[in-house]
């Protein structure tokens, strides 16, 4: 019984492999046809110093069915050649092979080697010997260049340094052949010598998609791509991917978020917590050790179920394919590239805070209205300002007179501590990186090794990093049917951050705090802490709980440090024709260390020490935190295993039927692993802590001179943390094209993991894709009678795609954190993770249709897509029944519908007498939509206008709420409307109204480039529309004495009247005091600005010197450019806010402005050896 029981679970677990296996035999046996013709033939030979009988038998292998003739006293087959040729046809190759000494002929399947006419060798004793070399139009030599002497009929090609010799007859005409530029006829008369310069031949052009597992040229693939290929990446001259990707893909957003990062997505969002974020593969696996933007080949973004189906779980939000650079045959050429990046100092007046002056008048209306009485301080250790220091002077019993009071209250408020701020703490900064690779090789090996250096400094003092890479990729032929690849990757950086949220405090900081007095002193600010108790206490012998935001940053010792390692080792076997079999390993190891180190002088550490100190019997002080310095520490470790095996299929049958399957599986691991450190009384030069007794200071506390309880707990700084993830994959696709006319693409998909719910079937999802496309312009009755349209192409495609949330999701295992309980006075877990057994996959079905038009030989281009994205069972937190022993579960919650247009234009706008301009411009639609919701909203009327992950059916992902703005009443209070439409100043939830998306739902970018004569200029234009932003509106609550005003604060209203002109609240009330009241002044639908912007992103200007001036040079090419960054902003607001300078956190859940991107100029020198 138990047998049959086991055996039928196992045949259960190999269904899957079943179904894979037979999915792929059936494509594989239904497509290839039984034969093919030899004049369909295509052949791919890399070789040097071959001898042609060594060629013949490589054709031979490649095409089974030719045979040779020849005569040995007539034709020498050891001669030997130079070949390096992909997919050429028959006669391409053999007019390489026989170079012009010999003709052939192809009779059935065999090749008849005969020797030319004797017309022929008789016009050769005329002949002339002509030399030369080919470039491309940056001046960088071309190999591999066709040459053929039209009367001669002699052929040759241009080897590794783009040199080439010829016999021509003296009045001879050669022409120049090169994929991907115009063919040139030249004239010989006269000259023995050429330079030629080929140019760029737009319509002959084939893109190529790299999905991760497959290559296919675009005509093959019916899926939506983006392909951003070498050229492209260098005229950016960016430093990060988003930065480089930003603006020339359709439908990918670069979104300055919340939080001041930028956030990347490819049609919106496709969960509600298991991340958007689109999946980065690097030379085909996911990887977390990103190479420098010099080593990038070229990117491939896919972004329909057909392009990204084959990623399977992974792929709801898209994929980002990056290919790097490797090594090709030829002589060492040696590469430099090197940027030295002049960032304009932050601009403070951005961040919109109130003056001195202004902030003065507020506080007396604070002390006019009861807010400020020296009762609320004296005895406390609650911290004031000066100013609020000079109005309680004045309001104790025998203070100061009014007069003393206002002359002090003049004095602060003529003092700005801007000066400071931008000498001490700002700066403009300088940053360099420097690349090198040297890259070449023969038939046997082909290198690629690279080095990066970069040193960054950021506009805060104290802030920068240096990073080095090194990279070796090489390739070697062991035999003629097997390749073996390596690739290694080392990195290490090293960064200092200067004190922990300084952007932060400077916006918090009064502005009239100096940081310095007249002699260079620090100036200590007292608002975290009473300053007359902070003198008593320091007479008993408690530390200095002043605070200095200049010696803070200055002692600040708070770095990181990384390093990472990537190997990969892979073959490739060549079976038969077109069948080859791949295998690759590769092993990732990343360490990261942060340190930061809070000297004993420091505020942060004077404070620990303070509270946590109490007195013994005789009235002594006891430190339980003991003097020193405080050192945090965290590790955190990642190690990154992948195995993949995979067989590949490609070929052409009668030059009609072009087929390419692979079917593979894949075998992923990682391991994360995190430990918390924290050390008290630490010694940086001996390495020593001291032990504290953790448990008194957890379970007891101390109760402080103030009656305050303070509690230490060292399990809030102290930790371990450990996740490893294991995940298999079956996977196949198959892509077939007729006659260059129809393709039709297929994927399947099984991915396994360890870490997805607790029932096992729930552990495993299929996924798959199915694409077509038409290319009209193929046609017969199209292309004989429509010239002008050289490109038309229908496709569409439908898939099923996942996503799991691979760090917060349901594991198979409970979940638990240790604290301190002082119920049981002990430390206990705290259960914060179940198993559920019904949590699924997330999924996403998309759906896209497409049309590519190309015009006058594809001069001008235009490319459009529509999709549907729908995604189901998404992940979302659920607020529990406390006395099931939990507060919230995770569960499949919700679906959500992502609907766009995408629109690519490009455009060779003029090309000729040396000048040349190129357009290209892209426009994004996307609009997402809840459409089912299971999660239950709890105080819907504070909830929804604070938070951005309010998620409502009906509405977007990202929708912003706002109370119903009614205006100030005629004693300065806000006002909301209810549900009915009438004045009210508690809102509720009928006074909610939907403001709108905080993120954009169209995108795009506009590119110019101009060429001329080796000048060269780029201007590169983003915009945003259809989103919206908050401004920062003042607070105005009576007890917030802080220095973090908004300067709209002069505008609020003061007497009856004002509400006609202004929308700032008056100072409340003591009765009117309330929460509320902040959040109406703050939340409500005035504070909504239109968010759209068009930014002048990058303007360059280049030049690329002339290959004729660096003849007798090592150099083959130079180029120097000059790049100017963020140079303009149109904005729609009225305001002129930055609406990417705006933050979510500000007091009472408002916004808050952050410091704008400052202008950014960059100088680049490129030189190739």
């Amino acid at each position: 019984m138990n047998q049959t029981f086991t055996r039928k679970r196992r045949l259960r677990h190999l269904l899957p492999l079943f179904k894979f296996l037979f999915f792929f035999y059936f494509t594989f046996i239904c497509i290839s046809p039984a034969s093919a013709y030899a004049q369909g033939m295509k052949f791919s030979i890399s070789a040097k110093h071959i001898t042609i009988q060594e060629v013949f038998k490589i054709m031979k292998q490649q095409h089974q069915e030719l045979g040779f003739f020849y005569n040995n006293d007539l034709f020498d087959p050891t001669r030997k050649v130079d070949i390096n040729v992909s997919d050429a046809s028959l006669d391409e190759l053999m007019t390489i092979v026989l170079g012009g000494k010999h003709s052939y002929e192809l009779v059935e399947d065999h090749i008849v080697i005969k020797p030319l006419q004797k017309n022929n060798v008789q016009k050769q004793i005329s002949s002339q010997t002509v030399t030369g070399l080919v470039v491309d139009k940056d001046g960088a030599p071309l190999s591999q260049v066709l040459i053929r002497a039209l009367q001669a009929k002699t052929t040759t090609t241009t080897d590794v340094n783009g040199r080439f010799i010829i016999r021509t007859d003296e009045d001879d005409v050669l022409s120049f052949n090169y994929l991907g530029c115009k063919k040139q006829e030249v004239s010989v008369k006269g000259r023995n010598n050429l330079n030629i310069t080929m140019q760029e031949d737009v319509s002959s052009l084939t893109e190529v998609v790299v999905t991760g597992y497959q290559t296919l040229s675009r005509k093959n693939a019916p899926g939506s791509y983006a392909i951003i290929d070498k050229k492209e990446l260098e005229a950016r001259n960016n430093r990060t991917i988003e930065g480089m990707l930003e603006g020339l893909v359709p439908g990918l957003s670069v979104y300055k978020g919340g939080n001041g990062l930028n956030d990347l997505r490819i049609r919106g969002g496709s969960s509600l917590r298991a991340g958007t974020q689109p999946l980065i593969v690097i030379d085909g696996f996911v990887s977390t050790i990103f190479p420098d933007i010099n080593e990038i080949e070229n990117v491939s973004v896919l972004k329909d179920a057909a392009a990204s189906a084959v990623w399977g779980s992974q792929a709801a939000n898209g994929v980002i394919v990056i290919t790097t650079k490797k090594g090709k045959t030829g002589n060492l050429q040696i590469n430099y590239s090197g940027n030295a990046r002049m960032m304009n100092q932050p601009d403070y007046d951005k961040l919109y805070r109130a003056d001195a002056a202004a902030l003065i008048d507020y506080q007396k209306e604070q002390y006019d209205r009861g807010y400020i009485e020296a009762a609320i301080f004296d005895g406390s250790k609650s911290g004031y300002s000066s100013s609020i220091g000079i109005f309680n002077d004045y309001n104790r019993a025998g203070g100061i007179s009014l007069e003393e009071r206002d002359k002090r209250l003049a004095a602060l408020a003529g003092l700005s501590n801007k000066d400071q701020i931008d000498n001490l703490l700002l700066r403009p900064s300088l940053s360099q990186s420097h690349f090198l690779s040297f890259s070449g090789g023969s038939d046997k090996m082909q290198y690629f090794l690279s080095g990066n250096y970069k040193n960054e400094q950021a506009g805060t003092v104290g802030t920068g990093s240096d990073a080095l890479t090194i990279n070796s990729r090489n390739t070697y032929k062991l035999a003629s049917f097997l390749d073996l690849r390596t690739d290694l990757s080392a990195n290490y950086i090293s960064a200092k951050a200067g004190y922990s949220g300084l952007e932060g405090k400077i916006r918090s900081l009064m502005p009239y705090q100096m940081l310095q007095d007249a002699q260079g002193n620090y100036v200590y600010d007292y608002t975290g802490f009473n300053k007359i108790e902070n003198d008593r206490l320091m007479r008993l012998g408690y530390l200095d709980n002043g605070f200095n935001l200049l010696e803070e940053n200055r002692q600040a010792k708070n770095t990181a440090s990384g390093w990472g390692l990537k190997s990969r080792v892979g073959a490739d076997w060549k079976i038969i024709k077109g069948l080859s079999f791949s295998n690759d390993f590769i092993y990732e190891k990343t360490t990261n260390d942060n340190r930061n180190l809070m000297s004993e002088k420091g505020y942060d550490t004077r404070s620990l020490i303070n509270r946590l100190t109490s007195t013994d019997a005789s009235g002594k002080l006891v430190f339980n935190i003991p003097k020193g310095d405080v050192l945090d520490f965290r590790n955190t470790g990642y190690n990154n295993y992948a195995l993949r095996n995979q067989l590949n299929y490609t070929n052409t049958f009668k030059e009609k039927h072009y087929i390419n399957i692979i079917a593979g599986f894949d075998l992923r691991k990682s391991v994360n692993q995190t430990n918390r450190n924290r050390r008290l009384g630490y010694n940086d030069d001996l390495l020593t802590g001291q032990n504290i007794d953790a448990k008194l200071l957890a379970a007891q506390g101390i109760i402080w001179w103030n009656g305050d309880l303070n509690k230490y707990d060292p399990a809030t700084y102290e930790g371990f943390e450990f996740r490893d993830t294991r995940e298999y994959s079956y996977y196949s696709t198959l892509a077939y094209t007729y006659d260059d006319r129809y393709t039709f693409s297929g994927s399947y998909r099984t991915d396994h993991s360890n870490l997805f719910g607790a029932d096992p079937k729930f552990r495993r999802t299929p996924l798959w894709s199915v694409g077509a496309s038409w290319n009209i312009s193929n046609e017969h009755f199209f292309h004989n009678h429509i010239e002008s349209i050289s490109n038309l192409s229908l496709r569409g495609s439908y898939g099923v795609t996942g996503n799991f949330d691979r760090l917060n999701s349901t594991t198979t295992f409970l979940v638990a954190s240790r604290f301190f309980n002082t119920i049981a006075n002990d430390y206990v877990a705290r259960l914060q993770t179940p198993p559920n057994s019904k949590l699924r996959w997330e999924r996403s079905k998309t759906f896209n249709l497409g049309v590519d038009l190309g015009l006058l030989k594809n001069r001008f281009s235009l490319s459009f897509d529509y999709y549907r994205k729908f995604s189901y069972d998404l992940l979302g937190s659920q607020d529990l029944d406390p006395t099931v022993g939990l507060t919230t579960a995770t569960i499949n919650a919700a679906s959500m519908v992502n609907r766009g247009i995408e629109l690519n234009l490009k455009a060779a706008i003029f090309a000729g007498q040396g000048f040349n301009w190129n357009s290209s411009f892209n426009l994004a639609y996307n609009k997402n939509e809840i459409i089912e919701n299971k999660l239950v909203e709890s105080s819907a009327s504070i909830s929804r206008t604070s938070g951005r992950d309010i998620f409502l059916t009906g509405y977007e992902r990202e929708s912003v709420w706002s109370y119903k703005w009614a205006g100030l009443d005629n004693t300065g209070r806000p006002q909301t409307y209810d549900a009915n439409g009438n004045k009210i100043y508690i809102p509720n939830i009928g006074s909610l109204e939907y403001s709108g998306t905080y993120r954009p739902k169209v995108t795009g970018g506009w590119t110019n480039s101009f060429n001329y004569k080796g000048f060269e200029a780029m201007i590169f234009l983003v915009f945003n529309y259809g989103h919206v932003t908050r401004r920062e509106m003042p607070n105005m609550y009576g007890y917030d004495w802080s220095g973090s005003y908004n300067n709209q604060i002069v505008n609020r209203w003061r007497k009856p009247g004002d509400e006609q002109f202004t929308e700032i609240p008056a100072i409340p009330e003591l009765k009117y005091l309330s929460d509320d009241y902040s959040r109406v002044a703050t939340l409500s639908s005035n504070s909504i600005i239109d968010a759209s912007f068009v930014r002048l992103r990058e303007v360059q200007l280049g030049y690329r010197l002339n290959p004729k001036y660096l003849k007798r040079t090592p150099f083959k090419a130079i180029r120097v450019v000059a790049q100017m960054n963020n140079l303009y902003l149109f904005k729609a607001n009225k305001y002129g806010i930055d609406p990417e300078a705006v933050r979510m956190g500000g007091t009472g859940g408002g916004y808050t402005y952050a410091l704008p991107e400052p202008i950014v100029t960059t100088i680049g020198l490129n030189i190739t050896l």
